[in-house]
């Protein structure tokens, strides 16, 4: 499948189709010029027919601008902005260990809790790679945690929390939810919310692109969605995202 990237600003009347490579993948690009009125009728038809365009080039997913005024037309044409909660997902361990490490909080006095509805894959890999860093790692799930931590304890030697309660995740230095709860403040120092609609509230990832592909964007690229695409295509290393 295919991956688009819509350009939007000065540009032609009629939208464009072309293509652009970037270090670690390619786009189906779609040039949209700004509409004076970008919700009268003329303008809805062009940006329908590019959403058209796009789709016919087997385009399902892209790299939306910021600031574009038609992303739910898009969406109802089959056209969504780029999915990235799997890239926010996978950075979630090394951003909180990084987030720790700012707070000055030593791998033997943090607490980091982890929580999340059953101990999927990307509950489970969090919670490890924080558990091999930290003495004190929570885990709340419903289904799986007990399996999950006597493998960790067999195979490394380490143990974790389970079944913590909502006092002790809510005093936690550093919470991580892999699904929405309605019983924690979520007042915590630091706290990444990794479920669909968490990105808009507090704990999104802050990403650093390399200077070799922001330097090739416009100023208007939402730049989460692009490293989402180069790490799903995997174009760019999770490391490389972390910036300094």
């Amino acid at each position: 499948m295919m991956l688009g990237y819509i350009l939007y600003g000065d540009g032609p009347k009629r939208p464009e189709l072309g293509e652009r490579q970037l270090p670690g993948g390619a786009f189906v690009t779609l040039r949209m010029g700004q509409a004076a009125h970008p919700t009268g009728p003329l303008a809805l038809s062009r940006a329908r027919q590019g959403a058209r365009r796009l789709r016919e080039a087997g385009v399902r997913s892209a790299v939306f601008p910021v600031d574009f005024p038609y992303t739910a037309l898009f969406i109802r044409q089959g056209v969504c902005p780029v999915d990235t909660l799997p890239l926010r997902r996978a950075l979630a361990a090394p951003m909180t260990r990084r987030s720790l490490e700012k707070l000055g909080l030593e791998p033997t006095q943090a607490v980091v809790a982890v929580t999340g509805e059953r101990c999927a894959r990307e509950v489970a890999e969090c919670a490890k790679m924080l558990a091999l860093g930290y003495r004190y790692v929570l885990l709340g799930v419903n289904s799986g945690g007990e399996a999950f931590s006597r493998s960790l304890r067999r195979e490394y030697g380490i143990s974790l929390v389970l079944d913590p309660s909502p006092d002790q995740l809510d005093r936690a230095d550093a919470l991580v939810m892999f699904s929405q709860r309605g019983d924690l403040a979520r007042n915590n120092p630091i706290l990444y919310t990794l479920y669909p609609g968490g990105e808009a509230g507090r704990g999104r990832l802050p990403l650093a692109l390399p200077e070799g592909i922001r330097d090739q964007v416009e100023v208007n690229c939402d730049l989460e969605q692009l490293a989402a695409a180069l790490y799903a295509t995997g174009g760019l290393p999770l490391e490389s995202l972390l910036g300094g």
